[in-house]
């Protein structure tokens, strides 16, 4: 497999994310068909995750894994009472978010032990380089996406494929902030007016005066 990336696909790829964001596609629109997209680019990307943080009421972030060949699955992650799972703690992100490191790299060897828990998990699944990032929204880390690229290839990422996952990342940040905020809008919405009245607002329906006549029933 050659070892070179087309930035002209790649960059169709950008453009993409760039319209979905514009069209206001949800989050799990704008990941699986980003993940779809980049593979058929020609990176041999195996397993990708992204997480993003959220203001939500059952969950504190949304994970996204998306297998080649395979969809994608979707996990809300929530921390009870303010403590980190085991899971949580022995993961490449933590590792990462507790050394205020942008980037994790590792190359798996068959003879050394695994450095993570998942490594193990990856191992089976073929996976020979692994790749973890963090990517703040702003200056504030809390809000942001966390994320990993793995590939089967026998060579591992090269040079290429590391400049073109770095450059696409950014862009994916761009349209995922767009879709985390338009989430955390319609959540706020739905919460504290429920969902009928949520939708009006985020519709546009804030005139003063503005309301529908029901026939109802009121139970006491």
């Amino acid at each position: 497999m050659s070892t070179e990336i087309s930035t002209i696909l790649v960059d169709k790829v950008a453009d993409w994310l760039t319209q979905s964001a514009l069209e206001g596609n949800d989050l799990e629109t704008l990941v699986k068909g980003f993940c779809e997209r980049l593979a058929a680019a020609g990176l041999p990307l195996k397993r990708v995750h992204l997480s993003f943080s959220m203001l939500h009421p059952l969950y504190d972030a949304l994970g996204f894994t998306w297998f080649r060949g395979q969809g994608l699955e979707v996990e809300g992650f929530r921390n009870e009472g303010g403590v980190p799972s085991d899971r949580s703690v022995t993961s490449p992100y933590y590792h990462l978010l507790s050394n205020k490191l942008d980037h994790l790299r590792r190359r798996f060897d068959p003879s050394v032990p695994s450095e993570f828990p998942v490594f193990d998990e990856l191992r089976l699944m073929g996976v020979t380089d692994y790749m973890a990032f963090v990517h703040p929204f702003s200056g504030n880390t809390t809000q942001g996406m966390m994320g990993s690229w793995s590939t089967d290839s026998a060579a591992g990422f090269s040079d290429s494929m590391i400049s073109a996952l770095l450059r696409i990342q950014n862009h994916l940040a761009i349209a995922a902030k767009m879709a985390v905020l338009t989430k955390l809008a319609d959540n706020m919405m739905t919460t504290y007016l429920g969902g009928d009245a949520g939708r009006r607002v985020l519709d546009g329906q804030i005139k003063r005066g503005e309301g529908d006549t029901i026939r109802a029933a009121l139970v006491m």
